[in-house]
């Protein structure tokens, strides 16, 4: 499976939650962590079910999924990338690799979420067919 922003969310929520029914993904400019980016401070009142709402979120995020990933991943990211940021992609990148799941990586220099290089959009595609002919077609 592949996707990109969103569907970088949905390709690493799918392989790591259910890595026996998917062979290889292709995860771009996914976003990996749903925790909230702010710490909360004591200038503001809280929510009541803001310690519910970080557990939802945290049960949400594909990083919380790790230990039970399998299948092999290309990460790709821009690392110019205002929509999401480039740690995602670096954080989840390095959890994997610690756990032992094959993984690799293609990083963007000086672009952004939305390819405004047509090149480098080639790039990706060319990358994300070669990667899941070797993962998938070559393995069979």
């Amino acid at each position: 499976m592949y996707g990109g922003s969103y569907g970088g969310y949905l390709t690493a929520a799918g392989l790591g939650k259910d890595s026996d029914l998917f062979a290889a993904g292709v995860d771009i400019s996914g976003v990996h962590s749903e925790m909230p980016a702010k710490q909360y401070t004591t200038n503001f009142e809280h929510a009541p079910d803001a310690a519910m709402a970080d557990s939802v979120a945290w049960h949400s995020s594909p990083i919380s999924f790790v230990d039970t990933w399998e299948s092999p991943v290309l990460l790709i990211h821009a690392d110019d990338d205002r929509s999401v940021q480039f740690s995602e992609s670096v954080d989840l990148y390095n959890r994997l690799v610690r756990k032992g799941v094959y993984t690799e990586s293609l990083v963007i220099p000086d672009d952004t979420h939305h390819w405004l290089r047509f090149e480098n959009l080639v790039k990706i595609y060319e990358a994300t067919v070669d990667f899941l002919r070797r993962m998938v077609m070559e393995k069979k």
